[in-house]
């Protein structure tokens, strides 16, 4: 597995997570497999802060990496929509985060649209989505539908935060329609957006969810890490490795 890119889940693997008693932090694990000489990326399903922002957020953490390393789900609809290469009237349901790196990076593609107006809506979470706002949307015909992901929540230690998926779900009834879901497990993000050194078949990924990471990878054809406080989650494909420590990494990875 030398020179293998690895490419991190954050939320529940680098952030929101502490490692067990007497094994090293994340972001030394990451240090020696930089020198090791792994590339590391870091993929999230979240849309609510841009990859500045993340690469803040897991320095805070003891975990030093370069922005341009991160990739968000924000990104990933971006790229969809500005290699698609035709102009949108556009909704956003979401963070101010999302609509600045949709207009960031395809901007000159997109004109904002009224709900009932829009050709194409773009969901990820908003708690404060109303029925007005739905029942406009309702009135747009046949939209097509982007969501950044169904993620129902994010890990935080002991807490979850709400993820996006109720409000794609409540959006998908009142367009009658299946969103086209960019982010993980879709390997949209590893195949088209991500800057790799390697195919897809020589990457592990390493996450938390069964039903996202590892699903993530055997969607791209990649290996897979499933990290966990007890070494098991329910549900979703079977990882290649199981690990409850970061630093289990290095044995696994550095030989």
């Amino acid at each position: 597995m030398a020179y293998a890119p690895l490419i991190f889940d954050l939320h529940g693997v680098l952030l929101g997570r502490r490692e067990p008693a007497g094994h090293q932090p994340a972001g030394e694990v990451l240090r020696q497999l930089r020198a090791a000489g792994h590339p590391l990326r870091f993929l999230t399903n979240s849309s609510s802060v841009g990859r500045q922002q993340v690469a803040k957020q897991l320095a805070s953490a003891g975990v030093e990496v370069d922005a341009g390393e991160v990739y968000t789900a924000a990104m990933t609809v971006a790229h969809y929509l500005r290699r698609c290469g035709r102009p949108r009237k556009l909704f956003v349901v979401g963070s101010d985060a999302l609509r600045a790196e949709l207009d960031a990076m395809c901007g000159g593609l997109l004109s904002w649209a009224a709900p009932e107006e829009a050709d194409t809506v773009v969901a990820s979470r908003d708690p404060e989505l109303d029925e007005e706002t739905l029942r406009r949307l309702a009135r747009a015909g046949q939209p097509q539908l982007i969501a950044t992901c169904r993620d129902l929540g994010f890990p935080d230690g002991d807490r979850i935060h709400p993820g996006p998926g109720q409000t794609v779900a409540r959006i998908e009834q009142a367009l009658d329609a299946q969103a086209l879901v960019l982010g993980k497990p879709n390997p949209y993000a590893l195949a088209s957006v991500m800057d790799l050194p390697a195919p897809l078949s020589d990457c592990v990924v390493i996450g938390d969810s069964p039903l996202q990471d590892v699903a993530l990878a055997r969607n791209a054809g990649a290996k897979a890490v499933l990290v966990t406080p007890g070494g098991d989650a329910p549900g979703g494909p079977e990882p290649d490795w199981r690990i409850d420590a970061i630093d289990q990494l290095l044995p696994l990875l550095c030989r």
